[in-house]
């Protein structure tokens, strides 16, 4: 009986190391596939002690066997994927039983060790949050921005019938994003476009090159950087908005967001028809540290602290773009091209957002220290995106149907329309 004992305490201890190895993803996954095959003492010594005090091994086996005997058996498993509940990342997949479906969901704490594991009837599908466009007095038409041989589709959104119209140009953040700037259910760019219009000002928006072209957006034997995934095709969108006979010339603003805002002061040295920048969470720091400091604090969501890791997913990440791209990056200095300018400027900032940060807000407001034209906002419960939430930020939220805080087309239309 005592070699058994000791066989079985030496079989948990190998659990719990194999556990702590994978990511919390993979963790969840192994769970599920110990529940389904029955080995619920490797589940329970992943348990943390709320968790092992809560339910035993038996209980866990009785929980599955009973679940099958009502439901039937286990017919499909859908992807996992990530979310936060009250600030807790949780790990969850739908499962198919053959009457019914049910979500499966894990929790871990900072040690790696499961604090929560349930069952749970899948919630109905959540629905964008769309405000209903304004068809009698807004109108929406398409427009093309041109660079060369690049071609990019976009709408131009404007009150009906109006002229010496201000208008705003809005430019992407990072990735190869649409006109839309759609994440998740979520179209943030529209959002904006749509409200800035409702309060007489003009939007031109269009998808990105990257989007359009993918990897082709550069000529062949060409590495991409900034200038190819942002700054030439916003040139080319702000010199085709101050043509446009509706337009006022003396209202022409572009509206960076995220890497937008960052090359937003770069796009107005190269681009004088432009009479104002409007900077959405602009980062202002040296990118190196924000990646860092991103990859940190989502590790930190997920129980991930090793440094290894952490610096793994560093290099993987800069491994996705050529380094010339980074080069390019580390050269510009944005808060001092910035304070080159004398159009006005407005920096707008989400004090939750995790990606650009209050440091970044703050560097802006030191840089631009004394300048005249230069009018800061922030906004205690918005995240990067600009959508409200409370608690900590994290990129789960931004998969939840919710729309642009009303506050912030207010804020713009006032500082845009002012004399």
């Amino acid at each position: 009986m005592r070699k058994f004992k000791l066989f079985f305490i030496g079989s948990l201890f190998l659990v719990s190391t194999l556990h702590a190895q994978q990511t919390n993803l993979q963790r969840a996954a192994t769970i599920l596939q110990w529940m389904k095959d029955t080995q619920c003492d490797s589940i329970y010594a992943c348990f943390d002690a709320k968790m092992q005090q809560a339910i035993s091994s038996s209980q866990l086996k009785d929980m599955w066997t009973q679940v099958e005997q009502q439901l039937g058996p286990l017919e499909k498993e859908k992807e996992w994927k990530q979310d936060a509940i009250d600030g807790t990342v949780v790990y969850y997949t739908d499962l198919k039983f053959q009457r019914a479906p049910l979500r499966f969901l894990v929790a871990f704490n900072s040690e790696n060790k499961v604090s929560g594991l349930r069952l749970l009837p899948v919630p109905p599908e959540e629905k964008p949050l769309v405000a209903p466009f304004d068809s009698t007095h807004l109108e929406e038409s398409p427009i093309e921005v041109t660079t060369g041989n690049y071609k990019l589709p976009g709408i131009l959104t404007r009150p009906k019938g109006k002229a010496h119209l201000p208008i705003v140009i809005l430019v992407h953040g990072s990735g190869p994003q649409d006109r839309d700037g759609s994440i998740g259910p979520n179209k943030i760019y529209r959002d904006i476009a749509w409200g800035l219009a409702a309060k007489g000002i003009a939007v031109l928006r269009y998808d990105k090159r990257t989007y359009v072209y993918g990897k082709s957006s550069v000529p062949e034997g060409k590495e991409i950087t900034p200038d190819e995934e942002v700054v030439e095709d916003a040139v080319s969108a702000c010199q085709l908005a101050a043509s446009l006979p509706f337009i006022d010339k003396r209202k022409v603003f572009l509206a960076g967001h995220s890497l937008g805002g960052l090359l937003a002061p770069l796009i107005a040295t190269r681009c004088p028809s432009v009479t104002g920048l409007i900077l959405l969470a602009a980062p202002s720091r040296p990118q190196d540290d924000i990646l860092k400091e991103q990859i940190r604090y989502l590790g930190s969501l997920n129980g991930n602290t090793d440094e290894k890791l952490l610096a793994q997913q560093y290099q993987q990440i800069k491994a996705a773009a050529p380094q010339i791209y980074w080069d390019y990056l580390d050269k510009y200095a944005p808060v001092m091209t910035a304070c080159s300018l004398s159009i006005p400027m407005l920096f707008l900032q989400g004090e939750r957002d995790y990606q650009v940060t209050m440091q970044d807000f703050a560097m802006w407001k030191l840089g631009m220290f004394g300048k005249t034209n230069a009018t800061f906002q922030s906004y205690p419960t918005l995240n990067h995106c600009f959508m409200e939430g409370t608690g900590k930020s994290t990129p789960m939220e931004y998969n939840h149907p919710a729309r642009v805080y009303g506050k912030v087309m207010e804020d713009i239309a006032k500082w845009v329309t002012q004399e």
